[in-house]
């Protein structure tokens, strides 16, 4: 039979920034790369204190499952270290577990403060203007994406949108469409499910 010892939870605060959460009993502990992330980054993880016994570890956060998009840990005589990567998430804070395979693990605070952003240019214009776009922090995992307005009518002329996307960075273009004067939101969405707005001015 092995006793697993009861773990009670702290705040350690003022440490570069970055909230950690521990235990009183010195059991594993965790430091994240960075305490304030965007989505689609990369956090790094270090970790000291678990069972010497554990051969394996992950990453996860019981606060969103969707937060770590894609992880890599690896552990040896008690330390880990590792990475994942952040996924599309709405910005608040979230907590970030790593989880040795005998039971044992740690926790710390991670705050996503923003995700994708794109920017139109020009974002104001006449029916058949050609606009340009120019997106970034979308997942680098997106190998394609569209463009769309959640606004009726659409103001983006049907065949001429064209979008490309690499490393969270997406560029593209599109001409207005024969809409009315007044202002229409512009939706580029990556293929894992991410997207960001922008609004354009139609005159």
């Amino acid at each position: 039979m092995k006793l697993v010892a009861s773990v009670l939870l702290i705040c350690l605060c003022g440490l570069a920034g970055l909230t950690v959460l521990g235990d009183v009993q010195g059991q594993p502990v965790i430091a994240l790369s960075s305490g304030n992330v965007n989505v689609g980054l990369e956090v790094s993880i270090t970790g000291s204190g678990f069972l010497p016994t554990d051969t394996s570890c992950t990453f996860s956060s019981p606060s969103s499952p969707g937060l770590v998009a894609s992880e890599a840990c690896v552990t040896s005589t008690g330390s880990l270290s590792g990475s994942f990567m952040v996924g599309n998430v709405m910005p608040a804070a979230y907590v970030v577990q790593a989880s040795g395979n005998e039971g044992d693990f740690a926790q710390a605070l991670l705050q996503v403060v923003g995700g994708a952003q794109v920017g139109l240019s020009p974002a104001t214009g006449q029916p058949g203007l050609d606009v340009s776009f120019q997106g970034r922090g979308f997942l680098p995992t997106d190998t394609t994406c569209t463009i769309s307005s959640p606004s009726s009518p659409d103001p983006v002329l049907i065949g001429t949108a064209a979008c490309i996307i690499e490393s969270g960075t997406a560029l593209g273009s599109f001409l207005i469409g024969n809409v009315l004067p007044g202002e229409y939101v512009i939706q580029i969405t990556g293929n894992q499910g991410d997207s960001a707005q922008a609004l354009l001015d139609v005159e």
